[in-house]
């Protein structure tokens, strides 16, 4: 039971020599390949025949024999094999979410309450936490904080979205002047963190007229105006006015939306369910597809509600909103029948932030049931139904689009969300 130390070794080594032999023989001789297989066959006999003095020799001349077999081979040192375990975890990584789990950032709040995008708020500087409970609150809430200040009499001509390192959100403000900023976040999370009302101040005092008008919307639609277009503005107006040098123009926070995994194994094996949270491409979607070229942005994948499945029908009631803030709100009937999922009921509870679902777009649809073609639809819609724009806009999501079931929230750990999405 108990083995000496030198049989221990004379067997690793008996084992090593064959790893030698197999990664290694496509290199060797063959009369080289020929002497490691007698050596190893001297040594297992003296294994046997529990020789110690026999043993150690024979493991001596077996290990001078693999180390004379490959002269011009040189082993690779500590930072040559460090560079191929983490490309080898790399190709693992990459399989892994090519074909099982695939991590995804929730981008926007079209599905707040039960998942969180990416969100800014306004804080002076001096309101902002020590730096040991804002590293804390980084690595708990994905919390960032940052300020603004313009270097020269400029506009801002440019927001943009991208992301660092393929995966990082992050967002750029460019001034005519050249300056360049960047944070991380999202062109939305700087409107909530205070850009929305630097240019409410601004258009009041260089546009009084403009103002006449804006001032009446609310600031949701304002931010529409100044930074996607708006109807009565046409193109977005944010790169129109006049910014002081030395202006403080932002000072707040941007805190990241959750990220989670994608299931990319079921729905090889099911079909998608009424009520899950599911991801889906946005490839073939002509009203997405439009708005990505006009504003310079790629592909995207997007995460919402499954409503309904291919074959039934779906419709938005008007009914009675408790709520004066969200009016035109509705119930949704599918089939006929008022949907009972325990999702459509929280986002109809009006409770614990959720606001009902908004009459608006396509209020009725019977989806299509094509599984041969893959043309297959499903409705899709954002519990964050004001704030959403979905299949009442864009219409169905195609068969083909679907990518799978969100399975787990991933970070930040001091999300309500962390764990199994439901």
């Amino acid at each position: 039971m108990f083995k000496p130390k030198w049989k221990k070794q004379a067997l690793l080594l008996h084992k090593g020599s064959m790893k030698f032999l197999n990664y290694k023989r496509d290199l060797l001789e063959p009369d080289r390949v020929t002497e490691i297989e007698s050596r190893r066959t001297d040594l297992k006999l003296a294994i046997k025949a529990s020789d110690k003095e026999k043993a150690l020799e024979a493991g001596r001349l077996l290990e001078k024999t693999c180390e004379q077999a490959l002269p011009k081979y040189r082993s690779p040192n500590a930072f040559q094999e460090n560079i191929e375990v983490f490309f080898v975890a790399i190709v693992v990584a990459l399989g892994i979410r090519a074909y099982f789990l695939q991590p995804f950032r929730i981008p926007t709040n079209s599905m707040y309450p039960a998942l969180n995008g990416i969100t800014g708020g306004i804080k002076a500087e001096k309101e902002w936490p020590s730096f040991p409970i804002r590293i804390v609150q980084q690595a708990t809430h994905g919390r960032n904080y940052f300020s603004l200040t313009a270097n020269s009499n400029s506009k801002i001509v440019a927001i943009t979205d991208y992301q660092s390192l393929h995966f990082f959100p992050r967002v750029r403000v460019q001034f005519s002047s050249g300056q360049i900023e960047t944070f991380s976040g999202s062109a939305t999370s700087l409107e909530q963190a205070g850009l929305t009302k630097l240019y409410d101040g601004l258009i009041k005092k260089q546009d009084p007229a403009s103002w006449a008008i804006l001032k009446r919307k609310s600031i949701d639609d304002r931010a529409d105006a100044y930074f996607r277009g708006s109807r009565d503005f046409g193109l977005p107006i944010f790169n129109k006015y006049d910014i002081e040098a030395g202006a403080k123009l932002l000072a707040g926070y941007t805190e990241s939306g959750d990220l989670i995994l994608v299931d990319k194994v079921s729905y090889h094996f099911r079909s998608p369910k009424q009520d899950e949270v599911f991801v889906f491409d946005t490839r073939g979607i002509e009203y997405i597809e439009e708005s990505n070229r006009v504003n310079k942005t790629p592909p995207s994948h997007y995460i919402k509600r499954l409503i309904a499945t291919p074959g039934q029908n779906i419709s938005i009631q008007p009914v009675e909103h408790d709520n004066p803030d969200y009016p035109d709100g509705g119930i949704l009937i599918r089939d006929g029948q008022n949907a009972d999922d325990r999702g459509i009921l929280r986002v109809q509870s009006l409770k614990d932030g959720y606001n009902g679902y908004k009459l608006m777009g396509i209020i009725e649809k019977q989806l299509d049931y094509k599984p041969s073609t893959g043309l297959s639809e499903y409705w899709a819609m954002g519990d964050n139904s004001y704030k959403s724009s979905d299949s009442r806009v864009w219409d169905s999501v195609k068969e083909y689009n679907v990518v799978g079931p969100a399975f787990l929230s991933l970070w930040p750990f001091g999300s309500s969300h962390w764990g199994k999405i439901k």
